[in-house]
């Protein structure tokens, strides 16, 4: 996949959403599957597995990232920081990165163990329409359908904590 692309979440937050680069191009597929699973697919073009996402279990805050059906990763998120704040950490615990967003902010940054930029990914929709994320891939540590479904987990994380606080 490319460095920059676009993704989004549909209002129902079930079916196929498509992956776009920077020229609006169909790159790949997202599929968000029911409304009633948080589980997540990426397909590339040509309609091949890429990479998953899922909550570990139903009220679970932990977000598997996986491939080929082989554990990837593991997304969690920092509820005890001011500012919004993650942890991805690669299933071998070989690397860790940090996401992190400003208070109110719409843009998120990934840094690894070296505090080194490796990906961003902004919110670039309207407050009323349905999520869709811009992703910079600023290096080749993780692929880019693994970066998918890391934003897709936040984005997933964000909406449980909106439907429990307004509960």
């Amino acid at each position: 996949m490319e460095n920059k692309i676009y993704i989004e979440d549909n209002f129902f937050s079930s079916g196929k959403t498509s992956i776009k680069n920077s020229r609006n191009e169909r790159i790949g597929d997202l599929d968000l599957k029911t409304a009633f699973s948080t589980s997540i697919t990426v397909y590339d073009i040509h309609n091949r597995e890429l990479a998953a996402g899922k909550f570990k279990h139903f009220f679970s805050s932990n977000w598997l990232v996986s491939s080929s059906g082989e554990i990837r990763g593991t997304l969690k998120a920092n509820w005890f920081s001011f500012a919004k704040k993650y942890t991805y950490t690669t299933h071998n615990r070989e690397h860790q990165y940090t996401i992190t967003s400003p208070v109110l902010s719409k843009s998120f940054t990934i840094m690894d163990e070296r505090y080194q930029d490796v990906a961003t990914f902004t919110r670039v929709n309207s407050f009323f329409s349905s999520p869709a994320y811009e992703l910079t891939n600023l290096t080749d540590q993780l692929s880019a359908e693994e970066f998918i479904v890391v934003v897709m987990g936040i984005n997933a994380m964000e909406k449980n904590q909106t439907a429990a606080t307004s509960s």
